[in-house]
């Protein structure tokens, strides 16, 4: 009995040390100014640029980066993408795999989808990304 328990304990200690820490926005260096609320402001080609705002707008595409490594994506709650669009509220959480390369883990209407987020420039004010699908993430590495 004792064996069983000092085998579990020391399964249990492995498990733990190996689970990754929550990412920070000191993980981010340079780019820690995207920690906050963003809005979409247009889309060129594969580059979305957002803009800082307090609140996410109730009709529009945007995301909150928080502190802590949660996120909440605003985005189309159906598959069809034909307006009026109906947006809600997701959440999710993010790593950093980098200073500019965000590892992004959020619900859709459909259930949980993984993808990366490249951070291209951020100030005060905007936000320039390129999002990283499975079928192009060794394009942009």
């Amino acid at each position: 009995m004792r064996m069983k328990f000092i085998g579990g304990a020391a399964l249990l200690l492995c498990l733990l040390s190996c689970q990754k820490e929550a990412s920070t926005p000191e993980d981010l260096g340079r780019n820690r100014g995207i920690v906050g609320t963003w809005v979409e402001d247009s889309l060129l080609g594969d580059v979305k640029t957002l803009y800082r705002a307090g609140d996410l707008d109730p009709d529009q595409y945007g995301f909150v980066i928080g502190e802590d490594g949660s996120y909440v994506e605003r985005k189309n709650v159906g598959w069809c993408g034909t307006p009026p669009i109906t947006y809600s509220n997701f959440e999710g959480s993010w790593t950093a795999l980098s200073d500019s390369l965000l590892s992004i883990t959020v619900g859709y209407w459909g259930g949980t989808m993984t993808y990366q987020l490249r951070i291209l420039t951020v100030d005060d004010q905007y936000l320039e990304i390129r999002y990283l699908y499975a079928d192009n993430l060794a394009e942009f590495r």
